[in-house]
């Protein structure tokens, strides 16, 4: 039996272990110390633990989201358990659960449209980054729906909704009904919003498998992998509640073309090792330099042929399995 206390902070001291303590130890391990681990398995559990570890990254930024919604006065506490019996409500409450009430709203608005406005879609996002994305818009709207769900929040709308109905208070503030309204317009649209980002990241994280490939192979094992990829992007455009719009589907298919060309760079700049760092891009990424393929002492022009040709077959493949799939969704009953 294991028995102990788990501590409030337990997600910070884990991602402290993880990413300061075990992830660069496995980093620098020699390769004799993998024994007889496959090169394969080595890679598999390379790409797992990193996912891991960024993903505990993640959850802690979530967690320390700066949104604090204001507690009430406890002097209060007799004045609201009285609320629904007393004939005569105390308007200094109810002016400072007013002003209570204004602040949450400002600031659950604002850090849902903050996070709208800092969306910019980078000309070289993959996959990934749109997946990363909806990831963490539903940890913070999680955050701030918990944050609705409180027993400071539920007693402070409770009050309010008490005053407005009071027949004591019948000549009440329309201030309060107006906060109200805009109150539950709120809890709409985070409910909403909500649903949104866990209907979509189920379907994105669908994709997972099939877009490792992307970013961890080349123009040859991408190929293989485009039947299954573009059939689990159709079931997405089909059955997905959210993400099956025109605009969704274009912008994923952007980012998915652009992993695409990013990962043919880098498979013929790599061929022979013949990209060089030149200067570091906008996102901090190494820029390449393709000059020395036009050495033919240096690259063998004929071999090169065969590297631009395996990426040339890929953007034809690509195309006609986009084709493929598209005649077989046009022929599917009750389908867009």
């Amino acid at each position: 039996m294991l028995f102990g206390e788990v501590h409030c902070n337990s997600v910070q001291t884990l991602n402290t272990l993880i990413n300061n303590v075990y992830k660069p130890l496995v980093d620098k391990l020699p390769q004799e110390d993998w024994g007889v681990c496959e090169i394969e398995q080595k890679r598999d559990f390379g790409i797992v633990f990193e996912k891991f570890a960024k993903e505990l990254q993640e959850a802690l930024r979530s967690l320390s989201s700066n949104l604090e919604l204001e507690k009430y006065d406890e002097k209060w506490n007799d004045n609201i358990s009285n609320i629904h019996t007393s004939t005569r409500i105390n308007q200094d409450m109810i002016n400072e659960f007013m002003a209570i009430f204004q602040s949450w709203s400002v600031k659950i608005e604002s850090a849902i449209d903050e996070q709208d406005n800092q969306r910019v879609n980078e000309k070289d996002e993959g996959p990934r980054d749109e997946l990363e994305y909806w990831k963490f818009r539903m940890r913070m709207l999680t955050t701030i729906s918990e944050k609705l769900k409180s027993k400071n929040c539920k007693t402070v709308g409770d009050v309010l909704t008490a005053t407005s109905t009071n027949e004591a208070n019948r000549h009440a503030d329309s201030g309060i009904y107006l906060a109200l309204s805009n109150w539950r317009s709120i809890e709409l649209r985070v409910t909403e919003n909500l649903n949104e980002a866990k209907d979509n990241v189920k379907y994105l994280q669908t994709l997972e498998r099939f877009i490792e490939p992307l970013y961890d192979g080349n123009p040859v094992t991408i190929k293989e992998t485009l039947p299954v990829l573009m059939n689990s992007i159709k079931m997405i455009h089909t059955v997905a509640r959210y993400y099956n719009t025109d605009e969704r589907m274009t912008g994923l298919f952007v980012k998915i073309t652009n992993q695409m060309i990013i990962n043919c760079k880098k498979y013929i700049l790599g061929f022979k090792g013949a990209g060089t760092v030149s200067k570091k891009s906008s996102k901090g990424s190494s820029a390449m330099d393709d000059s020395i393929l036009w050495e033919q002492d240096q690259i063998p022009h004929d071999e090169l042929i065969v590297v631009l040709k395996q990426c040339l077959e890929l953007h034809e493949t690509y195309l006609a399995q986009y084709e493929f799939t598209k005649k077989r969704l046009e022929h599917m009953p009750k389908t867009k």
